[in-house]
């Protein structure tokens, strides 16, 4: 990452007065990868971007004990220029406030559930790795106003909640929407629990739990999720390990499944191998399965990729 000394106009930053230096960091990460993808009735190839993203935040204090803060972050197409007509869409954006109190930000954010995954998702952001594409909770919630408090004996609580906006729906309140989440972190476990009220009209309570033993890192998420109208709900739940194998190598899999009250389930299967190059690149390779089981009939998707990330 690149840091330095910027006089930044404060109105462009969405802060509190006309002009402040700040301790600004611009930063990204390129992940690109070629899939050869199998829908159950095509397969071909793709060069896919993969959330590929690039971002300034940084601080400068307002007070003795109070920073402003602040993030600006868009996703880039690497592979083609587009995502439905855009070549940059918005991702965590957000103006706040740090201090002993804890921390306050304005903005669109992933929702303190999402947030409470960590790391349990070994495949996050790659095509039919991402447990978006089974699982409900992976959400990045606009208009939100989120509070986290400083850590106590290893506890934090985050808390969120989303205006509505929407008056012709009768979602004209501060807090339409609402996300908490509980996590205590020590040296080599940490674990959540987190609940989602109306958020994307669902209704989600989710349980991460992870830890590190010797060259090995487990994690297990379990969660319920029903629609808010009563209409549909579903249970699921993710294993997922990464054995570290040395001079840079890793192998990591996952396993995860959604059972529907309609009685279809989906299911996914990863496995893969990293090798690191340096601190912020890496190559990568993997095959992933999601398979949808729906009355009498199956549905499967795979994907094999190779792919190199780089962050700065």
């Amino acid at each position: 990452m690149k840091t330095f000394k910027l006089a930044t106009p404060v109105l462009v930053l969405a802060l509190t007065s006309a002009y402040a230096v700040a301790d600004t960091t611009v930063y990204g990460k390129a992940n690109v990868s070629i899939n050869s993808i199998d829908d159950g009735d095509n397969s071909q190839w793709e060069l896919n971007s993969n959330a590929s993203r690039v971002g300034v935040k940084g601080s400068y204090e307002v007070s003795d004990g109070l920073e402003a803060i602040y993030q600006i972050e868009v996703e880039v197409q690497i592979d083609d220029g587009d995502k439905d007509g855009q070549t940059f869409s918005q991702r965590n954006t957000f103006a706040g406030l740090k201090g002993a109190f804890g921390t306050i930000i304005v903005g669109k954010h992933d929702s303190p559930l999402k947030l409470a995954q960590g790391k349990v998702d070994r495949f996050n952001d790659q095509k039919l790795g991402d447990i978006k594409n089974y699982m409900e909770g992976e959400d990045r919630v606009s208009n939100l106003i989120m509070y986290t408090t400083p850590s106590f004996k290893g506890l934090t609580l985050t808390a969120a909640l989303v205006p509505g906006e929407n008056a012709d729906e009768n979602k004209d309140g501060l807090a339409d929407g609402k996300s908490i989440s509980l996590k205590y972190s020590h040296t080599a476990f940490n674990a959540s629990i987190s609940h989602n009220s109306d958020i994307d009209s669902q209704d989600t309570t989710r349980f991460v739990a992870q830890t590190k033993l010797a060259s090995i890192d487990l994690g297990f998420l379990w969660q319920t999720a029903e629609k808010t109208d009563g209409s549909k709900d579903e249970d699921s739940a993710l294993i997922s390990a990464q054995y570290s194998l040395g001079n840079g190598y890793a192998i990591k899999g996952q396993y995860g499944i959604t059972d529907y009250s309609n009685n279809d389930k989906d299911s996914q299967f990863a496995l893969g191998v990293d090798k690191k190059l340096n601190k912020n690149s890496k190559l990568f390779a993997f095959y992933s399965q999601i398979k949808t089981d729906m009355n009498s009939s199956d549905i499967d998707k795979t994907s094999f990729a190779i792919g190199y990330e780089l962050k700065f």
